[in-house]
């Protein structure tokens, strides 16, 4: 093989590997967007109350499968106590 097919092989490889890692914080994003959204159904203060909490355990550095989990409960929280 000579520098040239070495050079292409590691660009894509590059490529392919920063896409995937792009592709799979946007997906993240969305997913956590979405659940928001499912959860504020439609409450604006509800949502931006989600969004916050959100953005403070993910500053914290709290795991994804724990963030899903404490949005649920802080959407049952939010409702209680309206």
């Amino acid at each position: 093989m000579d520098a040239l097919s070495i050079g292409i092989i590691v660009f894509a490889t590059v490529t392919a590997l920063l896409f995937k890692f792009v592709l799979y914080h946007k997906i993240s994003h969305w997913m956590d967007q979405d659940l928001i959204k499912g959860l504020a159904e439609g409450d604006d203060h509800k949502h931006r109350f989600l969004t916050q909490h959100l953005n403070d355990m993910k500053a914290a550095k709290v795991k994804r499968k724990l963030q899903h989990q404490r949005l649920t409960d802080l959407a049952t929280e939010f409702e209680q106590n309206r």
